[in-house]
């Protein structure tokens, strides 16, 4: 694929098929990534793909936490309760994910999108150790970038998500992940239902202007 048809095509997805990824797919797509830069090549991520029985299971215990009120817990801090700077903030505010849905009266279809983990059938958790500067912070996201895009040349569809990440006692005990390392994102891998209403094109979010994030100085 062009690679211009691949950045057009990243977009996220909020409900996939039940259409499983090959698992041989999902190690090439993890392999390439390795190629993605990294402070002094400290290369400091892991990923861990979750699939199948466990997979199933993680989400019922999601599920059921969420169901029960308790609050989310990531290990990186809940990114809506951090101090945000008045620019994001009024990003969000005007054209944050949730918008246009909220907009258009349809907040039940982001939310359910969010409890049931996409339906994503595949689903990539990306850890750095503990014991790391910013600096790995800036390099697993590099990483996931790396992974979608690849993802997306192959086909598949994308969902990363800090919400798959909500509770990190949970992944780590499901994808066997040592308490040593930080589980920073996750991704869902997979094929987009076209038939789901919560991935109507009218729901994704707008972009800033270009002149609001752009300075060129001579």
């Amino acid at each position: 694929m062009e690679f211009n048809d691949v950045y057009d095509q990243e977009r996220v997805t909020r409900k996939f098929t039940n259409r499983k990824v090959n698992e041989k797919l999902l190690a090439k797509i993890i392999k390439k990534a390795q190629q993605s830069p990294s402070l002094l090549n400290s290369q400091p991520w892991k990923a861990y793909v979750l699939t199948g029985e466990p997979l199933s299971c993680l989400k019922e215990e999601v599920k059921k936490q969420i169901d029960e009120g308790v609050e989310p817990h990531e290990d990186f801090a809940k990114i809506l309760a951090l101090n945000w700077d008045p620019y994001p903030s009024q990003n969000l505010a005007v054209v944050g994910a949730s918008q246009p849905y909220f907009f258009h009266n349809k907040m039940d279809l982001f939310k359910n999108s969010n409890d049931t983990m996409f339906n994503a059938q595949d689903v990539v958790f990306l850890t750095i150790p503990k014991a790391s500067p910013a600096w790995s912070v800036f390099d697993l996201g590099i990483f996931s970038q790396s992974i979608m895009l690849l993802a997306v040349d192959e086909g598949l569809a994308v969902m990363p998500a800090h919400s798959m990440v909500s509770f990190p006692e949970l992944v780590r005990k499901y994808a066997e992940i040592p308490n040593s390392e930080i589980v920073g994102m996750a991704i869902g891998l997979g094929y987009k239902d076209k038939t789901a209403e919560v991935n109507d094109p009218k729901f994704i979010p707008d972009r800033l202007p270009f002149e609001k994030i752009y300075k060129l100085v001579k």
